[in-house]
């Protein structure tokens, strides 16, 4: 009877001791009003919850409509640096172990933000009207006053590629919501279709690079009969099914987009093929390896609100198909194909205007970083040295390039420039 009664005041009492054990950042979260909070073990963080936020579909219109969006909170220290991280996609890859380069270099608070109208993140009904560069800068300047009221410290902007797009916009809707904004490899497109990229294939790597690499397209063309069917024997074994277009049109774009791929991602002459000796289940096997195939199949819908933005804010890219025009199957394969169906899709220019005036406009306390092979970095930041900003650009480097591999001369400015502007020792 005594260890019964043991047994009910232990029961009665666990909610107290339960809150008692409360940090007072959980009690800040979960007493935002209709804020929805998950607490996650980490090792990477002192503590580490899920955030469900609300927030308005239409900045403004305070009496509108609102979505729930996913925040990933990684936290050190109410006095510690705070580094929000502008994702330009879903960030449902984003665990308790994940922490930015800047969020490490910092030893900061990290608050992952996933973009409005993707993952968890996303309106019903969806009224594509609201997914614009100045309603995603809202959701920021938002989350920047709510968390501001805890994290007292120097606030850091930060996104990679479209994700530093995001940041890009934050920045010039809101110029001084924190103290430095890093974007890496953000493309800052001036255009619906800007030449400059078109430009760069024609100058980026070696002559003999860029030979080899139209040499190979024609190769996948001009052997379609028999690398066609090997392409889509392993694109079978994914579990991958071409529903939106065909499977040899989907072929065709990734023939066509093969280049913009390999100076993406790869910039590595030792990886292209030698077609004296190749064959067409290795061919096959290489373009998937470059140019996933997941793209042209329904899976890939869930980047439809990226596309969307491509088209009528942030501009995008297209093929060049004359060189190639007799083997491919269609008459035309631009990139607007995979916008959301359906749906109204009209160029406004206005929001370009707005960012090449902001960056000839010299912004200050941006960090920009950029890989020389990148496509992207053909419409990066136009910054000049002593702006007030900073550009630094890898000799040779990718979409993949961070601080930590640029050359040491120029980490050296980087972490020096944030010394300074944050008033802290990084080193």
């Amino acid at each position: 009877m005594k260890s019964l009664r043991i047994l009910f005041f232990t029961l009665l009492l666990l909610p107290l001791l339960s809150a008692a054990q409360d940090s007072e950042l959980y009690k800040f979260l979960k007493a935002i009003p209709g804020a929805g909070v998950i607490k996650r073990d980490t090792s990477a963080f002192s503590e580490f919850y899920i955030l469900m936020l609300p927030q308005l579909v239409d900045h403004k219109n305070p009496s509108g409509a609102s979505f729930m969006q996913r925040i990933f909170v990684g936290h050190e220290g109410f006095d510690k640096p705070t580094v929000m991280e502008t994702e330009g996609y879903d960030a449902q890859w984003v665990t308790p172990r994940v922490k930015t380069e800047l969020s490490s270099l910092l030893h900061g608070n990290q608050l992952y933000v996933e973009h409005r109208y993707f993952g968890a993140s996303v309106p019903n009904p969806i009224d594509w009207k609201y997914l614009t560069a100045e309603q995603d800068a809202g959701d920021y300047h938002y989350i920047r006053g709510l968390l501001g009221q805890i994290y007292k410290g120097k606030w850091v902007a930060s996104g990679v590629s479209k994700g530093g797009q995001t940041a890009t916009e934050y920045k010039l809707f809101f110029p001084d919501d924190v103290d430095v904004t890093v974007p890496y490899v953000a493309p800052l497109n001036y255009q619906r279709l800007d030449s400059r990229i078109d430009k760069h294939f024609k100058t980026v790597g070696k002559r003999e690079q860029r030979k080899h690499i139209k040499d190979i397209q024609l190769y996948l063309l001009k052997n379609k009969s028999k690398v066609l069917p090997e392409w889509k024997a392993i694109a079978a074994k994914n579990g991958l099914k071409f529903t939106i277009i065909d499977d040899e049109s989907a072929y065709d774009y990734s023939v066509l987009e093969f280049p913009f791929s390999f100076w993406q991602y790869t910039a590595d002459e030792s990886r292209l093929p030698d077609l004296k000796t190749t064959s067409p289940g290795k061919m096959a096997s290489y373009l998937i390896q470059i140019v996933p195939p997941f793209w042209y199949t329904d899976a890939a819908n869930v980047y439809q609100a990226a596309n969307y933005q491509f088209y009528t804010q942030l501009g995008y890219y297209e093929y060049d198909e004359k060189p190639f025009k007799k083997y491919l199957k269609n008459k035309d394969y631009p990139n607007s194909a995979f916008v959301p169906p359906n749906v109204p899709i009209v160029w406004d220019p206005s929001y370009q205007e707005k960012l090449k005036k902001f960056i000839n406009g010299k912004p200050q306390h941006m960090i920009y970083i950029y890989g020389e092979s990148d496509p992207w970095g053909a419409t990066g930041a136009e910054i000049k040295p002593g702006s007030g900003s900073l550009k630094m650009v890898k000799a040779g480097g990718t979409h993949g390039t961070q601080i930590a591999t640029l050359s040491p001369e120029q980490r050296k400015l980087v972490i020096e420039t944030l010394d300074s502007w944050l008033g802290m020792d990084i080193r």
